[in-house]
């Protein structure tokens, strides 16, 4: 239902309609009149002229000699008298046709119609999906806001940083800021926060185990096994992320027999793991075991 704006400029033309319509009318009957006025008016100055005429003509027959004096004071009194007349004498009016009010009641439909068309629409609900986003636009909407809190953050996060360049908790929480973007110069960047965390604690597993993913990512494998291989020194023998990274690097470089051998070794470490039914997708898949599937996609 609209609200009290919209009433108010249902209003606003509501009456500018009616005086849309109703206008000419009134102002047609005005102007019936004025020119009623206006022709009596004209007829009466051409009467006039018309006695005045009259008259020197009387006086142009004298001066010709076609009048004698008493034809002359008797035709100039005549028109002399015509003359006075058409000044005071009202001229017959013809009566004007009444209006029809057949072209008033139309304009008047018109207007009820116009009027009840704009309450209509005024009072019923909008049709559905009528100023609402559609769900890509929802979406876009929310990754829009998403990108702008990141980068929001990681401007934050950097004042921080610049306070305290050796906090690990800031450092952390800037990789992970940059790892929630998609582009290269993000993946790169957070690596190097990690590399920094990294070197401000060594034995902080979970940077090692970003910054693998993060060069994972992209497609950096020597970085990628590099980081695996010092992740590695710092890890129990029973860590199932060293095979798991390890599978995944030879895997995606088309090292088939490194990656189902890694695999296996993750498999057996970790039958609980959430990642468990990826890995054994890979593996079967490096093995080609999968129906149409003979090598790994980088093979």
């Amino acid at each position: 239902m609209p609200d009290a704006p919209q009433w108010v400029l249902f209003a606003l033309i509501a009456v500018a309609t009616a005086a849309a319509v109703g206008w000419p009318l009134l102002r047609g009957a005005s102007a019936v009149e004025g020119d009623a006025a206006t022709a009596e008016a004209e007829a009466r100055a051409l009467r006039h002229r018309v006695a005045l005429e009259g008259l020197l003509d009387v006086e142009a027959d004298r001066r010709a000699g076609s009048l004698d004096d008493a034809a002359y004071q008797r035709e100039r009194t005549e028109a002399e008298e015509r003359a006075a007349e058409t000044l005071t004498a009202p001229v017959a009016r013809v009566a004007a046709p009444a209006p029809t009010t057949s072209g008033r009641r139309a304009a008047a439909w018109l207007g009820a119609g116009l009027a009840a068309a704009l309450l209509v629409g005024f009072a019923l609900p909008g049709p559905n999906g009528l100023g609402e986003r559609t769900v890509v636009d929802q979406v876009l909407a929310d990754a829009q806001a998403a990108e702008s809190h990141r980068l929001a953050d990681i401007q934050r996060l950097l004042t921080a940083l610049a306070a305290h360049p050796r906090d690990p908790l800031v450092l952390s929480d800037l990789a992970d800021a940059y790892l929630g973007g998609s582009s290269s110069e993000d993946l790169r960047r957070a690596a190097v926060a990690l590399q920094v965390l990294l070197a401000v604690d060594p034995q902080n597993r979970s940077a090692y185990r970003r910054l693998v993913s993060a060069y994972i990512s992209a497609a950096d494998w020597k970085d990628a096994g590099a980081a695996t291989d010092s992740y590695a020194s710092i890890a129990s023998e029973s860590e199932p992320d060293i095979p798991f990274f390890r599978g995944v690097i030879a895997f995606r470089q088309g090292q088939d027999a490194a990656a189902v051998s890694n695999f296996d070794r993750f498999l057996q470490l970790a039958p609980s793991d959430p990642r468990v039914s990826m890995v054994s997708s890979l593996r079967a898949e490096a093995a080609g075991e999968l129906p149409g599937a003979s090598a790994s996609p980088g093979s």
